[in-house]
């Protein structure tokens, strides 16, 4: 459940504007779990009603932030613990699945799963396409290997 006091809501994504000499946040908020990318389906952070907990490790290790608390969150801003403050803009993105339709569009929004396609311009990207796509450079590179052998 997320605390309405955020601002943000459910099936919704969000991500944090990026300003100057601040903290880059790369990734995007989705029903208080902050994820680095669509296609990462583990979430690197969360929310604790309105603290917002990172987990990010600097190169010994150790949690960037103290306590893994990067801030608090409150009517779309999150304030860092250094006070910076930064805005949540809703992203808007897309994902398809086919209905059984005739003569109409087939397309409905929904949240991305592992077996949505994602509509990227004109070009539809789906879990078929990518496992033919990787399966081909996989044959080439063992033909290719084979071929280097003789």
């Amino acid at each position: 459940m997320i605390d309405s006091s955020t601002g943000m809501k459910p099936g919704e994504r969000y991500a944090v504007e990026s300003l100057e000499r601040t903290r880059h946040f790369p990734g995007f908020f989705l029903d208080g779990k902050y994820y680095l990318g669509p296609e990462l389906l583990t979430a690197v952070g969360w929310l604790e009603g309105q603290q917002f907990l990172y987990d990010e490790l600097d190169p010994a290790g150790e949690p960037v932030f103290p306590d893994r608390v990067a801030g608090t969150i409150r009517d779309l801003t999150l304030t860092l613990a250094d006070g910076a403050r930064l805005k949540l803009n809703k992203v808007r993105y897309n994902a398809q699945v086919d209905l059984p339709t005739q003569g109409t569009d087939d397309r409905q929004v929904q949240h991305l799963t592992p077996t949505s396609r994602v509509e990227v311009g004109a070009v539809q990207h789906g879990p078929s396409r990518l496992l033919a796509v990787s399966a081909g450079l996989l044959v080439g590179y063992l033909i290719a290997r084979r071929l280097g052998r003789r």
